[in-house]
């Protein structure tokens, strides 16, 4: 456990300084990767983040060098499917495996029909994989999870399981508006949130099924 959070345990409600010039030091590391033009203006949106002498000039540097690292991770990730996973560590990772299978030389068709080739044996393996006893996900006992558990992964399957107990235990304090037909909205006392249900195709306008495509818990509520 890293030294900060630890004292985050032990006092919750204290405020913890850094230091300017580590942080800019550190900063500093995470930008070694970038084009030296571009690293040089991130040191000095850096430096001016750091060293900012209002709350004004801050978030004035702040939006500058999310601009010109082309805004947060996950901005550009909002209305794209990636299941909790909003970093690109992943794709990297897959970028660099293709390249071990694909040659430089290969034409279009070439690559794309390897690709595929090696989809389908992927396929074949998982499933194969799936099948073997003990594989599968805890199915539990609610029969709804259980059907549902057979057609998802066991990663897809937690994420479910989790807005299911959330959805049917006490913490789901929910007003429910039926005013307008095929219309459900979901609010809780004391909250600005509050989220559109359709009743015709059980969707919500929630972040976690638009992003996950899977069941919400205001749709199981």
């Amino acid at each position: 456990m890293h030294e900060k959070a630890v004292l985050l345990e032990g006092f919750p409600e204290a405020r913890q300084l850094l230091c300017q010039w580590h942080v800019i030091t550190w900063l500093k590391k995470q930008a070694t990767r970038l084009a030296p033009a571009q690293k040089k203006q991130e040191k000095g949106l850096m430096k001016a983040l750091v060293y900012s002498r209002s709350s004004d000039e801050y978030l004035d540097a702040k939006e500058a060098l999310l601009h010109t690292l082309g805004g947060d991770v996950e901005h550009p990730m909002g209305n794209i499917p990636h299941l909790g996973n909003n970093t690109n560590n992943r794709l990297e990772c897959k970028w660099g495996k293709i390249k071990q299978v694909v040659e430089p030389h290969f034409t279009l068709d070439e690559t794309i029909s390897t690709l595929i080739t090696l989809q389908r044996i992927a396929e074949d393996e998982y499933v194969a994989q799936y099948h073997e006893v003990g594989s599968r996900p805890d199915l539990g006992e609610d029969p709804e999870l259980a059907a549902l558990g057979m057609q998802i992964n066991e990663y897809a399957f937690r994420m479910v399981s989790e807005q299911h107990a959330f959805a049917v235990g006490p913490r789901a304090d929910y007003e429910i508006d039926l005013s307008n037909p095929g219309k459900a909205m979901l609010s809780r006392p004391g909250t600005q949130s509050s989220h559109v249900v359709d009743t015709a195709t059980s969707t919500c306008n929630c972040i976690f099924m638009e992003t996950c495509l899977l069941p919400c818990r205001h749709v199981m509520h």
